[in-house]
């Protein structure tokens, strides 16, 4: 169903950068929607949408999109401001001496066996004029599905890493006046299905189109209904960096809107019922307006909590985590509030990650949470980077009946004590888990470079893993394909664009002697030569 967007609003320019200037001037909690005295908030649902009946399709072949990805992900605090942030945390490294966040020197923290690499294989790589690839996968029964920006959806043998299919999203989606991006996959394991989302650019300042494609089966090789809408927002409105979850009755997104100068509006959240969805259905859901939070990240429910937690880390608001409840979702009665400003330490704007022989700079983004989240029982589990000094994963456990980060439940993933490491996801499982700390397992992946000391190297992909008794740090890891010979330097810009972000997703089978919740799959972007990406996935595994 086409939805029309609104007239939009004029508002004078001048006062549109003076509110948004006193925005991040305040405090993080009064930058958000909040009660006068502090207690939960209810978010608005000003819309509610209808999708219409989906096409029933088995996606083959390559149709050519109109044009290349050029914009986003957009930041959430003005481009100006995080230029500056970013390099006022590089002049950290430069003044004291590279360091990592709340470290003096080089880390001290035990280097941690990492879980032994089950192998891996060579993913998907770009296409012509492509950048970045927005990497992203997950791993089902038999096979595992990766989806990059201009390549399009990859279906991957899990049996030998082989790929037995490969459709353009033009293709796959039926869609070809612009070009899609911001892909992402989910494996619902309970259910059997692939969940498949992705966005288009505008074809005008009144339709832009959003994606979702379900599977009929466990295969991915087999039919897929495909659904599409375009959200409600006001006319020159972009909506960008959507996001992908589950709980156990809906397939939840959420995404950012900005006005068509780029300044950040609103941040959107919505739960599709999976009964109609994985049905060919018609669902209709509440399209909910969660404020300014920033980049909000939606979770990956595995058990059969009522309740779906989302949760945001923003610069505007550096000393706490936006964590939102959602409830019913899927279901009557639909409703989002948030729920705390969860109390963490201060962080600082990742640098850009440098590369050796070169002054050209990798994009490690603004301290978003790029990817769902793990929910298990009353533990949170996501990452993000951060700085000052090297740009350095950090992952928090929240305990969402506490609004807090207990002790001992985050810490730093790294591979040396000098190297640059970004574009992080990390994923859970309940193996080894207690009723205290029910997640026992997690699994890493990020990008590293070193440009110091003797172990020099151009941009990798890695992966690591640590049990609940571990130390909290994840140092060293393993690493996945070869290195380049050379820096990535695709364009005249000083500061590349790199991942958008990356995944890992729990095995849902065992495999020999290595039992659920064991294993994991990485996928990560990786480079290839100085102009072009390829993608790499492993298979890390406690087993």
């Amino acid at each position: 169903m086409t939805i029309r967007r609104r007239a939009r609003r004029v508002v004078p320019a001048l006062l549109a950068a003076l509110a948004l200037s006193l925005s991040l001037s305040q405090t993080g909690a009064a930058a958000r929607p909040h009660g006068p005295h502090g207690e939960e908030k209810a978010a608005t649902a000003d819309h509610t949408i209808q999708l219409g009946t989906p096409k029933l399709v088995t996606p083959n072949g390559h149709a050519k999109p109109q044009v290349s990805k050029t914009k986003g992900p957009l930041s959430t605090i003005p481009k100006q401001q995080l230029a500056a942030l970013k390099n006022q945390s590089a002049q950290t490294a430069a003044v004291t001496g590279a360091h990592r966040p709340r470290k003096a020197g080089k880390s001290t923290a035990p280097k941690l066996a990492p879980p032994p690499s089950g192998g891996g294989f060579e993913g998907l790589s770009q296409p012509c004029c492509f950048r970045p690839p927005d990497t992203h996968g997950a791993v089902g029964r038999s096979h595992f599905v990766e989806v990059v920006n201009g390549v399009g959806f990859g279906v991957f043998r899990k049996s030998d890493g082989g790929l037995s299919k490969n459709v353009s999203f033009a293709s796959f989606f039926g869609y070809s006046a612009q070009t899609i991006f911001d892909p992402r996959v989910v494996y619902d394991k309970k259910w059997n299905r692939w969940v498949i989302s992705a966005a288009a650019f505008p074809e005008s300042s009144t339709v832009q189109r959003v994606f979702f494609a379900v599977s009929t089966t466990s295969d991915p090789n087999g039919s897929f209904y495909i659904y599409s809408f375009d959200p409600p927002e006001n006319a020159g409105d972009f909506y960008d960096y959507p996001q992908l979850g589950l709980d156990q009755d809906a397939v939840i997104v959420t995404a950012n809107i900005f006005d068509s100068s780029d300044n950040y509006l609103r941040t959107r959240a919505f739960g599709m019922a999976k009964s109609d969805l994985y049905n060919g259905g018609s669902p209709n859901f509440p399209y909910f307006d969660l404020g300014t939070p920033g980049t909000v990240a939606p979770p990956i429910v595995e058990d059969n909590n009522s309740n779906a937690f989302l949760v945001a880390a923003s610069l505007a608001s550096n000393t706490q985590l936006a964590l939102f409840r959602a409830s019913n979702l899927g279901r009557s009665g639909a409703g989002i509030v948030l729920q705390a400003n969860v109390p963490v330490p201060a962080f600082s704007a990742p640098p850009n990650a440098r590369q050796p022989g070169t002054n050209n700079l990798l994009d490690s983004q603004d301290a978003r949470f790029q990817n769902a989240s793990t929910q298990i029982g009353n533990r949170l589990l996501n990452i993000h980077d951060i700085g000052p000094g090297l740009p350095t994963p950090k992952w928090y456990q929240i305990n969402t009946s506490t609004n807090t980060v207990p002790a001992g439940e985050s810490g730093l993933a790294h591979e040396s004590g000098d190297s640059d490491d970004f574009n992080p996801s990390v994923a859970g499982s309940d193996v080894g888990g207690t009723a205290s700390n029910p997640i026992g397992r997690m699994f890493f992946t990020w990008s590293a470079t070193d440009v110091t000391g003797t172990g020099i190297h151009q941009a990798r992909v890695k992966s690591g893993g640590r049990l609940a008794t571990d130390a909290t740090d994840v140092v060293g890891g393993n690493s996945h394909g070869a290195d380049a010979p050379t820096f990535y330097n695709p364009s005249a810009d000083t500061v590349e664009r790199w991942g958008d972000y990356s995944a890992v997703t729990i095995d849902p089978i065992a495999t020999g002697t290595c039992a659920v919740g064991n294993r994991a799959y990485v996928v990560n972007e990786r480079q290839i030569s100085t102009t072009s990406w390829g993608s790499r996935i492993g298979k890390p595994g406690f087993c």
